[in-house]
């Protein structure tokens, strides 16, 4: 296997970088930190594995753009995208069994199983709102209590198939997702029993958000181990809901501000060292509860609500950062350092491994 370290992206989102056109992952920023560290990198796609042969076609950097390689299959691979299917996983599974590592392993995209892990762990535990597999009397329970409702799929990405059901009265609530309609009871239980396979998804309690211009939003944290093993939050940006009611996902609509910047407009200012204190510190117990149960979970990206009160809530935590929010709120010195983290730690790990040579 070879030491180079392989990147590992959705085909269509490698095409598109490949002919010049814009994407949310940073090609440039890979290049230029590969060439500035001295850190060989192939760029790839899961159709670019050549299993029977232990290979893979990909891209790798020079001086004067992106060049195509065929080359043995790295011992390292940071994944940056989800599968949904099996057949992926078990090709995935194949290349583990071979020695190949995976940053972050492929194993953990699921929510359940994430919420699994930190529900488990005291320090994160106490900022999880309520949160069951999905079933059509875990909806029921909330709403019965008075609580609004969150369902969103156990794997998935920029808020697709949230929805938000609240309790309006005892028989009648308002769901809200692309649009918002007021059902019953019952005919709230049709759609989920016909339309959604709540099997598929979790049922979370929704926490009333602080809001920033009268917009409910949340914060995208990083935490990253670098090279020398130690973890670190590049920054913090807010994603405030703009077009959407409810989502705050840049995919829905959403705006991204400097995280600074909205914690200090929304909360008192003897509050918010304190405040940026613990969401640091929820951040770091986190990723030690992650990476204590899958060793190379060292890129992360958490959903932090913060309510009115000024508590952190941790919404869920995500194996393939959307960095594009960093981007988009001009935060370019946080950007590079998250993307260099994670391929430092990489390139240390290639040149430490004992994966066997094939």
């Amino acid at each position: 296997m070879s030491n180079r370290v392989g990147i590992l992206v959705n085909q269509y989102v490698l095409h598109k970088a490949m002919r010049g056109r814009p994407t949310n992952e940073q090609f440039s920023l890979y290049k230029e930190i590969a060439l500035e560290h001295g850190i060989d990198i192939i760029i790839f796609s899961i159709e670019d594995i050549i299993i029977g042969r232990h290979r893979v076609r990909g891209y790798v950097p020079s001086e004067e753009g992106w060049q195509k390689m065929t080359t043995s299959i790295p011992r390292v691979i940071h994944k940056r995208t989800l599968y949904r299917s099996g057949a992926p996983l078990a090709l995935l599974d194949r290349l583990s069994r071979r020695g190949v590592t995976f940053v972050n392993p492929h194993r953990i995209q699921n929510k359940e199983k994430m919420h699994v892990i930190l529900a488990g762990d005291e320090s994160a535990n106490v900022h999880i709102p309520a949160t069951w597999p999905g079933s059509w009397h875990s909806v029921k329970q909330l709403l019965d209590a008075g609580h609004t409702v969150i369902i969103k799929p156990k794997i998935g990405s920029v808020g697709e198939g949230v929805l938000k059901i609240a309790p309006l009265s005892k028989r009648r609530v308002l769901i809200t997702g692309r649009s918002m309609r007021v059902l019953s009871h019952s005919g709230l239980r049709q759609i989920l029993r016909n339309r959604i396979p709540l099997r598929h998804y979790l049922v979370q309690q929704c926490i009333n958000l602080a809001r920033y211009n009268e917009r409910p939003f949340d914060l995208r944290v990083p935490v990253q181990q670098n090279d020398r093993g130690e973890w670190k939050v590049p920054g913090t940006v807010a994603k405030v809901a703009t077009t959407h009611p409810f989502l705050t996902n840049i995919g829905q609509g959403g705006s991204a501000i400097r995280g600074e910047i909205v914690i200090a407009a929304v909360f008192p200012p003897e509050t918010i060292d304190a405040l940026s204190d613990r969401i640091r510190r929820l951040a770091f117990d986190v990723a030690q509860a992650v990476s204590s149960r899958y060793r190379h979970a060292v890129d992360l990206g958490l959903d932090v609500g913060v309510d009115s009160e000024g508590k952190p809530w941790l919404f869920e935590v995500n194996t393939r950062d959307q960095r594009i929010t960093f981007l988009q709120a001009g935060m370019n010195r946080e950007l590079r350092e998250i993307y260099t983290n994670p391929l430092l730690y990489c390139a240390s790990l290639g040149q430490n491994t004992d994966a066997p040579q094939t």
